[in-house]
């Protein structure tokens, strides 16, 4: 017997609707996924604050129509929200009016009674692994977002939890889905399938704060490259508020196969109206992937984040997960010792294996979780 817990292992499929609020109910109950019986049923874990779920994940999953700015969002994905928790009430109310969905008062009141999980506030990072424990024990496909983890123990701690237990996680950049990344993969693998070399990488990534969004090009470079990264130094006036001005990371990267070792070079300013970038030098030719984060707003939307909904959809309906646990766990090195250099180190290059498994990151916002929530 299967002994994996979900929502359909609770409660039958008629009885969903019971626990959603009445136009939410029906939308789950009428709306057909070209890939599933039903729209798979999200919980939202942290919702305030500083996140991706409020303004734009949420139009993909539970899509109003026209919003306060007049742009129009039809339903794009198999999926709606229908439980959230934050221990901010206020914010969970304000969510759960604006998305028709039902607030729960415990952070593990979703066990069992949704299909998936997102866990979305950056100012709640450091608290991902009590939070997202619970789910991932009962073996729940879990999107936690970037950067995933403040300390090496917090990352092990949650990546053990999901190999224990069968528990996807899915742990995105949108620019890790976009088609522009998906070409570049394509095209640096076919180069080194013809036998070309890496000689180095050079990138750019608009960007004031580092932990919500220097991510975005580590995790790019790790897509395309696939690095096995020895070192990193970080030089950063700032690591959070707008500011970033000339941060600039430096990666030895290890040569595969008997190549040469080679640098990966990133760079990161809050200069406006830019666009991120990657691009690949090897002995074969050069790749350059380009994020175009350009156009009206539904279509600017969709090309940077419609991708990682229905690549977390598809974590959901097949339990594979997008990336291996070898590689979340190498691109959250990289950021990891990148923040030890920055933090510890005065900018200098420190190798990946020498940053305390107990060092952790500082963080944002220390209250934004209440010890309350876990006793």
């Amino acid at each position: 017997m299967d002994s994996r817990v979900t929502r359909r292992s609770f409660i039958k499929a008629g009885a969903a609707a019971g626990v959603l609020a009445s136009g939410t109910a029906q939308a789950a109950e009428e709306t057909k996924s070209p890939s599933s019986r039903k729209l798979l049923e999200i919980g939202i874990i942290t919702c305030g604050y500083y996140s991706h779920i409020e303004n734009i994940w949420g139009k993909f999953l539970n899509p109003t129509g026209y919003d306060e700015n007049g742009v129009y969002w039809p339903r794009q994905t198999g999926m709606v929200m229908t439980m959230v928790w934050d221990p901010d009430r206020k914010a969970a109310e304000s969510f759960a009016k604006k998305y028709d969905l039902k607030v729960v008062d415990h952070y593990d009141d979703m066990v069992g009674k949704v299909d998936g999980i997102i866990m979305s506030d950056y100012y709640a990072t450091g608290w991902w692994p009590k939070l997202s424990r619970p789910y991932l024990e009962a073996g729940m496909p879990t999107l936690i977002n970037r950067p995933f983890a403040l300390s090496l123990d917090d990352m092990y701690e949650m990546i053990d939890l999901s190999r224990k237990h069968d528990a996807p996680i899915f742990v995105p950049s949108s620019d890790e889905t976009q088609y522009e990344t998906v070409q570049a993969q394509t095209r640096v693998q076919r180069l080194l399938a013809d036998g070309g070399q890496v000689t180095g990488v050079m990138a750019f990534e608009p960007c004031g704060e580092y932990p919500a969004h220097g991510v975005h090009g580590i995790y790019n470079i790790h897509s395309i490259v696939k690095p096995d990264v020895a070192a990193v130094g970080m030089h950063a006036n700032k690591w959070w508020e707008w500011g970033l001005e000339g941060g600039m990371m430096t990666w030895l990267v290890n040569g595969a196969n008997g190549a040469p070792d080679y640098y990966a070079a990133l760079r990161m300013s809050s200069e406006p109206d830019t666009n991120g970038w990657v691009m690949v030098s090897t002995t074969k030719g050069r790749v350059f992937s380009p994020n175009d984060h350009i156009g009206e707003v539904f279509t600017r939307y969709r090309n940077m984040f419609m991708s990682t909904m229905i690549e977390f959809q598809r974590v959901i309906e097949t339990r594979k997960m997008h990336q291996t646990h070898e590689h979340i766990i190498a691109k959250t090195k990289t950021f990891l010792t990148g923040f030890y250099s920055q933090q510890e180190r005065g900018g200098e290059m420190v190798r990946v294996d020498e940053v305390p498994r107990s060092w952790r990151a500082p963080e944002v916002m220390p209250e934004r979780i209440p010890d309350s929530v876990f006793r």
